[in-house]
């Protein structure tokens, strides 16, 4: 007899699991993602680099960092955007990869900005370029690319845990049904 009870308790801790499944993302919605996403969060940067110029805070060490708090705070709001809408987990990798491509396609976009808007201010040029030849005026955007790609990584690892989250059955994915 406790064999048959035991059975049915599985039986019906079975029925109430959900069961888990990833979120269908083809290639060209997550390459359209990646660069919505990069290009929001390159513009979050320009404007954040327009106002800490005019408000003469260029000089200070380190606030760059707040580029690296945005892209994390929008990277977690990708994978959930993807969760939501994929109704499913995101795999781990996939949550890598995309993010770190995201954080690289921003800081592209970021680096661009910083040598045409260098052409126009010598502050900023004097912020980020380093020689006045030609050759010169592309390292700084070049050493901007690679330091937020390493940055990237970083958040890539933070946001692929956030998606783990889900992949591992820890918190259900269809948790927006629930109105608050």
């Amino acid at each position: 007899m406790p064999q048959r009870q035991g059975a049915r308790d599985f039986h019906a801790l079975c029925k109430t699991c959900v069961m888990l499944k990833a979120a269908h993302l083809s290639f060209s919605a997550m390459r359209t993602s990646i660069f919505t996403f990069g290009a929001v969060n390159a513009g979050i940067f320009i404007l954040l680099a327009i106002v800490f110029k005019y408000l003469n805070m260029l000089h200070i060490w380190g606030l760059d960092m707040i580029n690296y708090v945005v892209l994390a705070f929008l990277s977690l709001y990708q994978v959930h955007h993807w969760i939501r809408t994929g109704r499913g987990y995101v795999p781990f990798l996939q949550a890598f990869f995309a993010i770190l491509f995201t954080g690289a396609v921003a800081f592209i976009l970021f680096g661009a900005f910083i040598l045409i808007y260098s052409l126009f201010d010598p502050l900023l040029a004097k912020m980020y370029i380093t020689h006045a030849d030609s050759a010169g005026k592309l390292v700084g955007p070049i050493l901007l690319f690679f330091e937020g790609t390493g940055g990237s990584i970083i958040v890539a690892l933070i946001a692929s845990f956030y998606a783990a989250r889900y992949e591992d059955g820890e918190v259900p994915a269809d948790q927006e049904q629930v109105k608050h």
